[in-house]
């Protein structure tokens, strides 16, 4: 290695190329990078899914979900299974382990579902997918004065004309439910003709359809014989036979039934300002850049609103604002870092020697982006913090390398000696400093958990800069400090330097001197009070002084309010009560912003959905409303301040079984308890208890449950003579199904559109019970009232069944009524407190915590299984470089104390320790140990040039200082302007670097203080014990690994 770094520092021009290359192709990567909002991960989750026409949730989970989870359970591979069973729906979700092949358990899953024979006959043959990665890009909003099906075609047309761009390739309509050709039969008209559904059923399926007839060979040419019967509108069924009579005449489908083109009845409607509305969602995959899409589609949204009148599209819920906001914040706090650490550099380091070491940060930056780019990474939130870690960091190898040229060249050596002596005599510590700084950085690779998976990009961006930072501190640097006028002999310091280099003298030989042999004079005080800072640090964590959460409320601009009535709730009732809410949510709004000094609305827009919340519920019953709030960044306020005045304004809404208002986690609730188990009724019962028992806690708010009532159900029982009559109860279920819910005949595609063709009564015909009680049951021999042969029952049923790993799931959730509070001490409670209690009144129930508890147990099992392993491998590698398990040790003990300053950092700084903060102080133990590698190494060679062991202690910590306080400062410098940024934006990011910034820091004080001690507390010990053990006499000096070294070394040169 030495023969390469002489030979870089001699040709200048190879090392230029090296440069400039790396320059040249790192502008041609980052020119090419897409942006993204997070990092693209897949999700690791395989779906199947099960649509199952007019069946109940029980009907679906006895006859579908059930049957797929006995038949993937024990799949190698599979970590949970969920599902969901409502009506008409079966829904089961496969999470895959980490380290599984999703493509193996996919077809593990699809093997399993298709070996299922004993599907329902009425169920749709199984979906089953892996979820791939899509993040919502924006929306756009078409509405205007027209009616649904002009807007549909419409939206339609515009659909089309984003898919054919290409930088789009996923558009949604939301707010169209499905068009349907409904035949609507009245009873009498089936009694007065003599037909049942069946006939109708059979008639339209042998009339409404294209058959190929062969064809003709003729002596020229091939002639087809094809018939053309298949009808695309409405309309064209009127003219379907559906009989022909002995007298001659044809009985047509119009003569017996109503035939309309209609929407589905099932609810699914969009209001935007209160006008019906049609929304385009686009959505970004893995490949794709959010901000192309984002520009093109407002294109085309100017662009239409240009050539149209009575319709207007507008952009909604445009996910790259608040991603610009952070990029820009990103950028601009990495820059201001960036500043200060050239203004850090120049301060410590002569300009010329500072110039040099600066171009270091560029060279890696630019190094870096060729190995992300070639990796797939986008330019996002996660990827712009790891540079943002990463600016402090770059420098330290080149200061330590620079700075040791600078000496050898002021001990008279030649520029080109001190150049290669001063880079060879660091690389040993230089690379293990770096080195463990990658083994700290190489678990983000491995976490797991939501959050986990997007750390690696972080890692990876820290990684690569740190290798090619590396290469420049060993080749680029020494070359240009040799031709450099640094190193010039005539080199004359100016006034200014003269001036700061006494000031850096006087706070190293009359602050820190004075201190540092206070220190090794009472060094076992010293080493004492660490540990009084643990108890201390603890004692304020456990009070609450210094709050913990599991994830930091993260804001937004968006404000939803999710409702479910009572399932059955007709579509009119639900609609009514959220345009109340609407009506109110407006007025708190002019309440709210009538306070505002700056004349901006709190509330832009608001957006009604009807058929659909967040709670995973659809139906008539279910809906929700989304406030679209004026930018945080102008904002300043809370949304959840705003959540609350709403909450209190609308008051209680009797008609309401469940209600919340506001933003739910990405990660999850806070407070999502799942009670587990097979009997019903004992489920129920610790479900009322814990719904109680968590509305005596003041600190919680919109509790719901998962497990509400359904419909009204009507239960059919048959009667003897039924039976008499050789009919079943799938015989009479079948035809009650076929005249009240209906029964598909066939689907028709037309154009883009499936169309499904149903038969059924007339509305009038099925709008009470007495019509069930006089509808006729077809038999061959006659037919017979319903209410002969069989009797009916009405009980309420249930919405919605879940399982979690083929147990019934109840799941209990809460918010925070104040977003600060902190979550863990309320998690104890429920855990210590209220679990005990509801077990001891229920039997055979099980709880399990999930949400964002979930999500952290993942990432600190994840952290448990390869955080050891990343401790060991900085360890091994430390002690095989000092040759000394000792040594090793005593740099290894900074990593606690830099634990206790970032804990420290969040308490001065206002915030929470969270797993973000997990994720920094992960980071902080590989860097905060580079400088005591750094300065053991400097007692090292102090040894083995022949000092007393507490002079070369002393004069290690004096000939150090310098680099040292420069390589933190230099870190803190870059994560300065993060940690004081008070943009919403930046909330997300600080945490993380404040374990970093205020760790360092204080690891760098006490490692200045406390190492020096422990070095000669740890010498002691060597000492003593090698007394004790040795027949020779031993010395303070000679028990140390260094001299013993040097001694041997000198034996085999003798």
């Amino acid at each position: 290695m030495k023969k390469i770094i002489e030979f870089f520092i001699r040709y200048k021009i190879w090392t230029n190329v090296v440069m400039f290359s790396v320059f040249g192709f790192g502008l041609i990567f980052l020119s090419q990078m897409r942006y993204s909002f997070f990092p693209e991960v897949k999700p690791g989750l395989i779906t199947i899914q099960v649509v199952y026409p007019g069946a109940s949730p029980e009907e679906v989970e006895e006859g579908v979900v059930l049957k797929i989870e006995e038949n993937i359970e024990g799949l190698p591979g599979v970590e949970q299974v969920t599902s969901t069973s409502r009506e008409n729906f079966g829904n089961v979700v496969v999470e895959i382990s980490r380290d599984a092949d999703l493509d193996k358990v996919l077809n593990d899953v699809k093997n399993a579902v298709d070996q299922i024979n004993s599907f329902p006959l009425d169920a749709e043959k199984p979906v089953i997918f892996e979820q791939k990665y899509r993040t919502r890009s924006l929306g756009i909003a078409l509405y205007g004065e027209t009616d649904l099906h002009n807007l549909k075609t419409i939206a339609d047309h515009f659909r089309d004309e984003l898919l054919a761009l290409e930088e789009i390739s996923q558009v949604k309509i939301d707010g169209l439910p499905r068009l349907e050709f409904s035949i609507e039969v009245a009873e009498r008209d089936l009694r007065c003709y003599k037909l049942s559904f069946d006939d109708i059923r059979r008639a339209v399926a042998a009339a409404n359809v294209n058959i190929t007839g062969g064809k003709f060979d003729t002596k020229s040419e091939e002639i087809l014989i094809r018939a053309y019967g298949r009808r695309y509108s409405a309309k064209e069924l009127y003219d379907i036979p559906v009989r022909g009579n002995p007298d001659g005449t044809v009985l047509y489908l119009k003569d017996i039934a109503t035939i309309q083109e209609k929407w589905e009845d099932v609810p699914d409607r969009t209001y935007y300002n209160d006008k019906p509305t049609v929304i385009l969602s686009i959505d970004q995959t893995e490949s794709e850049d959010i901000l192309a899409i984002a520009e093109k589609a407002k294109a085309m949204v100017a662009s239409f609103n240009e050539t149209h009148s009575q319709i207007h599209a507008t952009v909604i819920d445009d996910r790259t604002i608040p991603l610009m906001q952070r990029l820009q914040l990103l950028i601009k706090n990495g820059l201001f870092g960036l500043f200060l650490v050239v203004i850090a550099l120049g301060f410590f380091l002569n300009l010329r020697l500072s110039f040099w070491v600066s171009v270091g940060i560029p060279f890696s930056f630019l190094g870096m982006f060729i190995l992300v780019s070639l990796s797939g990474i986008a330019i996002n939130v996660i990827s712009l913090f790891g540079m943002i870690i990463v600016v402090g960091i770059l420098v330290d190898d080149a200061i330590v390398v620079a700075e040791n040229i600078y000496a050898h060249y002021e001990r008279g050596k030649s520029a080109l000696d001190a150049a290669r002596d001063g880079t060879v005599e660091m690389l040993a510590p230089v690379s293990t400093s770096v080195v463990t700084t990658i083994l700290a950085f190489l678990p983000f690779f491995f976490l797991d958990g939501r959050m986990g998976k997007f750390m690696w990009q972080m890692a990876l961006v820290v990684i690569s800069a740190l290798l090619f930072s590396l290469i420049e501190a060993f080749i680029v640097l020494p070359a240009h400090l040799k031709h450099s006028k640094g190193l010039h002999p005539h080199q004359q310091n100016s006034p200014l330097r003269k001036k700061i280099e006494r000031i850096i003298n006087r706070f190293t030989h009359q602050i820190y001197a004075p201190a540092l042999r206070t220190v090794l004079k009472h060094k076992w005080i010293t080493i004492v009070m660490p540990i009084a800072f643990v108890f201390i640090t603890l004692g304020l964590l456990v009070s609450g002084i210094i709050g913990r959460t599991i994830f930091p409320f993260i804001d937004g601009d968006t404000l939803p309010v999710n409702i479910s009535l009572v399932p059955g709730t007709q579509e009119a009732t639900t609609d009514s009560i959220l345009t109340e809410i609407e009506r109110i949510a407006w007025q708190v709004n002019k309440e709210m912003s009538a306070k505002r000094t700056d004349g901006h609305e709190l509330v832009l827009s608001i957006r009604r959905d009807i058929g659909k919340n967040d709670f995973g519920e659809n139906g008539s019953h279910t809906g929700k409303i989304t406030l679209e709030l004026l930018n945080g960044e102008i904002r300043q306020m809370d949304s959840y301040l705003i959540a609350n005045r709403l909450r209190e304004a609308v008051g209680a809404v009797p008609e309401a079984q469940k209600i919340s208002f506001g933003r739910t986690s990405m990660f999850g609730k806070p407070v999502s308890i799942s009670l587990l188990g097979s009997n019903i009724t004992q489920l129920n019962r610790a479900r009322d208890l814990m719904v109680q028992e968590l509305g005596n806690f003041g600190t919680l708010r919109d509790i719901t449950e998962s497990s509400q009532e359904g419909r009204r159900e009507i239960n059919i029982t048959l009667k003897p003579r039924a039976y008499a009559l050789g009919l079943t109860l799938r015989d009479v279920a079948g035809q009650v199904r076929q005249g009240f819910f209906g029964q598909e005949i066939q689907r028709i595609q037309r154009g883009k559109d499936e169309i499904r063709v149903w038969v059924r009564y007339r509305p009038q015909d099925r709008a009470n019970l007495s019509q069930l009680d006089q509808m006729r049951i077809r038999t061959p021999t006659g037919e017979y009232p319903f209410s002969q042969i069989a009797r009916y029952d009405i009980k309420r049923g249930i919405s919605t069944i879940n399982h979690l790993n083929r147990l019934r799931e109840i799941r209990v959730e809460a918010s925070l009524a104040n977003e600060d509070l902190d979550v863990p001490p309320i998690l104890d409670k429920i855990q210590n407190e209220v679990v005990p209690r509801i077990l001891s009144q229920t039997q055979g129930v099980r709880v399990s915590f999930e949400g964002q508890s979930r999500d952290q147990t993942k990432f600190q099992r994840s952290v448990k299984k390869v955080f050891p392993v990343a401790l060991l491998g900085m360890l091994i590698l430390v002690i095989l470089v000092f040759r000394s398990y000792l040594q090793a040790m005593m740099i290894f003990s900074l990593i606690p104390i830099g634990i206790l300053g970032a804990v420290w950092g969040h308490g001065i700084q206002g915030l929470q320790v969270s797993i973000l903060s997990m994720f920094g102080l992960i980071a902080l133990s590989g860097i905060i140990i580079n400088d005591s590698i750094v300065l053991i190494d400097q007692v090292n060679r102090n040894l083995r040039a022949g000092q007393k062991v507490v002079d070369a202690v002393y004069n290690a910590g004096i000939s150090r200082l310098r680099p040292i306080l420069l390589t933190t400062l230099t870190t803190a410098f870059g994560l300065g302007p993060l940690i004081m940024e008070t943009s919403r934006q930046a909330q997300f990011l600080i945490p993380m670097a404040v374990s970093v910034a205020y760790g360092l820091l204080f690891g760098t004080f006490i490692l200045l203080l406390l190492l020096p001690a422990l070095f000669l507390v740890m010498n002691k010990f060597r000492y003593w014990t090698a007394r004790f053990f040795s027949d020779t006499e031993v010395t303070y000096e000679s028990v140390e690994p260094a001299l013993k070294e040097l001694q041997q070394k000198n034996r085999r040169t003798i």
